[in-house]
């Protein structure tokens, strides 16, 4: 039995029996801390100069434990930390997440294009410049999975993207 399935198997025993505030708290600090090793690792990672692909495992495992963490909390109704949390949403309109992540993403790209436009040193660029091209792919397909069609014109405007939703 993988990992994966043995979470499964014990999310679903756990989503039978309510877990208490304790124990949602809990479990709420595990993502958490579990989001902070992601973070360190990569810190190290950077600290250490190393080739990425040493470390590119380590990075995927941990990010892979924390989605499964990250559901699992969400499963049993324990609250995802801040940053986490996929911008909470309205629970009326279910593609609003989509719309906070989308925003959020836009917010980025838009630190990275005007770090691409005025940075001088060539390697920065060259990273920056990948990371943007990876995140405008990203943003591309949750556009064509229905993100940004939901958010009114005021939140399109205030977001800085009014013209990335026109028709």
């Amino acid at each position: 039995m993988s990992i994966a399935d043995s979470v499964t198997n014990e999310s679903a025993d756990l989503a039978a029996a309510p877990l208490t505030g304790v124990a949602r708290q809990l479990l709420r600090s595990a993502v958490s801390l579990q989001a902070e090793d992601v973070l360190r690792t990569i810190g190290a990672m950077a600290q250490e100069q190393r080739d990425v692909r040493e470390w590119a495992p380590l990075v995927e495992r941990d990010a892979r434990d924390l989605a499964l963490l990250a559901a699992v909390a969400v499963e049993v109704g324990a609250r995802l930390p801040a940053g986490l949390d996929g911008g909470i949403g309205d629970p009326d309109d279910p593609g609003s997440v989509m719309e906070g992540l989308l925003a959020s993403h836009e917010a980025l790209m838009n630190v990275l294009g005007e770090l691409v436009a005025t940075c001088a040193d060539p390697k920065v660029v060259r990273v920056v410049g990948e990371v943007l091209e990876r995140r405008q792919e990203q943003a591309t397909v949750m556009r064509a999975l229905g993100a940004g069609a939901g958010l009114p014109a005021e939140q399109r405007f205030v977001h800085g993207s009014f013209s990335k939703y026109e028709a």
